[in-house]
């Protein structure tokens, strides 16, 4: 009996043991496992991130780099006056306030996200070590990102003192070469006009950056994701036709075409081309809630973009909390609980351009010494196809049809070749007030561009929006 109940406490010890030990190689096996993901994946998210107080011990031994455009000039520099004391200089005052961000009253933008890397040195370590006995700050390496001065200014100054935002990004790569949002502000003065800036209103405030955090209704641009739907659900989509009388329904809740226009008997390509709200609102009753869901997120709509530099909001798309039809309808052209940002509503233009491919949007182009050499490369990334070669071609052939004789006619051009969808969304209850939006691109041998506009307030994006698009492409260097 004493041998039996030895062997029992010895199994069980062993057991114990053994427990122990497997519990040891799992938790040792879980923290490589972290190890290698933080070294792969997050390291730079986490070191550039502002909270990180290694930044504040780094630049007290190196001079933070400078953020430069895509060709080379300075967005953003350390400079030293005549006390020793570095400060942040940028040479564009506002222009890229949004994008570059800012050190003080709280880092933003580019200055927040590479804030690490443009503390990181290049410099030989010798030459480190000596520079720090002399009490000499090593140089920090520099941020080339993918903005165009030249178009940004184009940008800023079409849309003058209206409030919005303008998206210009390179379909076939996702370089975001301009990203223009008003009002802005001066970061060079940000500590004289802090309390000012802080008494802004929501609506008018210079802080936040509408291309990637204004959430406006997306109008009659929305039509392209009730276009493509109503082609995918339909293989006769070809023989559409419909009669409009420039409303559908009635009473307060009728929905009417813009000036209550009659477009009378229309096809799909002219039901897109005109805009006309009736046959759109008749076609998304229709559509399956489900289907047409999976699509506008398979585009970043109820999802955090793929975009990783800056602060940005998810776009909302909605139909499990629409009542009825009428709430279905309003969707289907862009109205009601449908809610976009000017960066999120470039994606399917930019796909339909690309061939159906999604290529990731990015600023950030590569980190170069201070000698301007190369460190790090930045690479166009894909992020799925949404689309096929076919769809894609068919919303370009839609797109080109409102240029050519509907409301985007003002981009006719013989040095390019441009398709859109202009839109104007009523944004307050009761109001015939609206946002103009265009979304579109132009083409010319094998560079493209793609351009998402919002202009507050201003009325329709044929008369407000196009204009700034035409500017925009013909300041580029086809």
């Amino acid at each position: 009996m004493e041998l039996k109940a030895e062997r029992r406490r010895s199994r069980q010890m062993n057991w114990e043991m053994a427990t122990v030990t497997y519990l040891f190689m799992l938790l040792f096996v879980l923290m490589a496992g972290y190890v290698i993901w933080f070294l792969s994946g997050d390291t730079d998210l986490i070191l550039n991130n502002p909270q990180n107080k290694r930044q504040d011990l780094l630049a007290e031994r190196v001079t933070k780099g400078s953020i430069l455009s895509d060709r080379g000039k300075v967005l953003a520099e350390t400079v030293t006056d005549d006390d020793g004391n570095e400060k942040r200089r940028y040479p564009y005052s506002g222009l890229f306030a949004h994008t570059v961000g800012r050190t003080s009253q709280g880092r933003t933008g580019l200055e927040a996200s590479e804030g690490y890397t443009m503390l990181t040195t290049a410099v030989h370590p010798m030459t480190g070590i000596l520079n720090e006995f002399k009490g000499e700050k090593n140089p920090g390496n520099n941020v080339v990102t993918t903005l165009n001065v030249k178009l940004s200014q184009i940008a800023s100054d079409a849309l003058g003192s209206h409030r919005g935002a303008v998206v210009v990004m390179e379909p076939d790569t996702g370089k975001i070469l301009a990203m223009v949002s008003k009002p802005t502000y001066n970061p060079n003065t940000i500590d004289f006009m802090w309390e000012k800036l802080l008494d802004e209103s929501e609506d008018s405030s210079p802080l936040y950056n509408r291309a990637t955090q204004g959430l406006y209704p997306p109008g009659s641009t929305f039509k392209l994701y009730t276009l493509l739907e109503y082609i995918r659900e339909n293989e006769h989509y070809d023989s559409f036709e419909y009669t409009c009388k420039g409303k559908i329904g009635k009473g307060k809740d009728a929905i009417k075409c813009y000036g209550n226009e009659v477009h009378g008997k229309i096809g799909l390509s002219r039901a897109f081309a005109k805009s006309c709200n009736a046959a759109f609102a008749q076609i998304g009753a229709g559509l399956d809630a489900s289907k047409w869901t999976d699509l506008c997120e398979s585009f970043y709509y109820n999802k955090p973009l793929p975009i990783d530099k800056l602060e940005n909001k998810s776009a909302t798309f909605q139909t499990s909390g629409a009542e009825g039809a009428g709430d279905i309808m309003q969707m289907a052209i862009g109205q009601g609980t449908t809610l976009t940002t000017p960066l999120q509503n470039i994606l399917l233009v930019s796909a339909a351009v690309n061939g159906g491919t999604l290529m990731k949007p990015y600023l950030v182009d590569r980190i170069e010494d201070t000698s301007g050499n190369e460190i790090k490369r930045f690479d166009p990334q894909q992020v799925s196809t949404p689309l096929t070669e076919q769809e894609a071609k068919l919303l370009k052939r839609y797109m080109r049809e409102t240029v050519e004789s509907g409301t985007a006619s003002a981009l006719g051009s013989s040095s390019y070749r441009a398709g859109g969808k202009t839109g104007s969304a009523q944004f307050k209850e009761g109001s015939t007030d609206s946002h103009a939006w265009f979304v579109g691109y132009a083409q010319k041998g094998d560079k493209s561009l793609a351009v998402s506009i919002v202009v507050e307030g201003a009325g329709t994006g044929s008369a407000y929006a196009v204009p700034i698009a035409r500017k925009v492409f013909d300041g580029y260097s086809w």
